[in-house]
């Protein structure tokens, strides 16, 4: 009863305990979500680099037994990675790039336009710049074909610091991210690259 009315007669503090009680409540559900939005972002990244590894091992000595029974993404993913790891070791990967055959560079920078880019091209640009994009711009029309290249050659000059007379307009670009996504969808890009490999085997063997 004293309660009672102790709550009555101070209802402006019960209020505010309820107001405080709330916010509290409400700051913990998203410090929990966000945290766990964090532990999701972590476990993906563990689980991405647990792959690459093992890809990565399982390819570091490519054999024609090898690139015959591989399934085509791993194929992919496990010669773009060794290349990649081998580019690492070198002082100037740039310099070092420019000094791979043509069809190394091209399974170099399309592993890439896949991983950046594949859900959003403009990423790729974001994340990447010269001389990765214009060899990633042949590889996608030599490898991907005519409508890919199209599509990536409209967000190179977007992104082009060279180039003044094409801008980045974001509603432009965002409709460019979504044609070349479904584009992505609609081809196998990795069954694609597997076989660009098989064709150009003397260059990674």
């Amino acid at each position: 009863m004293k309660l009672l009315q102790a709550i009555v007669q101070y209802w402006y503090l019960s209020l505010a305990f309820v107001v405080v009680f709330f916010i509290t409540v409400i700051v913990y559900m998203k410090a929990f979500q966000a945290s766990k939005r964090r532990r999701q972002k972590r476990d993906i990244i563990i689980s991405r680099l647990k792959y690459e590894n093992r890809t990565r091992a399982e390819f570091s000595t490519l054999t024609t037994e090898l690139m015959a029974s591989a399934e085509p993404k791993k194929l992919f993913d496990g010669v773009a990675l060794n290349i990649q790891a081998r580019l690492e070791k070198e002082s100037n990967m740039n310099t070092a790039f420019e000094s791979l055959s043509q069809p190394q560079k091209y399974i170099y920078a399309l592993y890439y336009v896949s991983v950046d880019g594949a859900k959003k091209l403009s990423e790729f640009f974001r994340m990447n710049g010269k001389p990765l994009t214009p060899a990633a711009g042949e590889a996608v029309t030599a490898i991907l074909g005519c409508k890919a290249g199209e599509l990536y050659s409209k967000e190179f000059a977007a992104f082009d610091d060279d180039n003044e007379e094409v801008s980045v307009l974001p509603a432009v670009i965002a409709e460019q991210d979504a044609e070349f996504a479904q584009l992505m969808e609609e081809i196998d890009l990795s069954a694609l690259a597997a076989e660009y490999i098989k064709q150009n085997s003397e260059h990674f063997l």
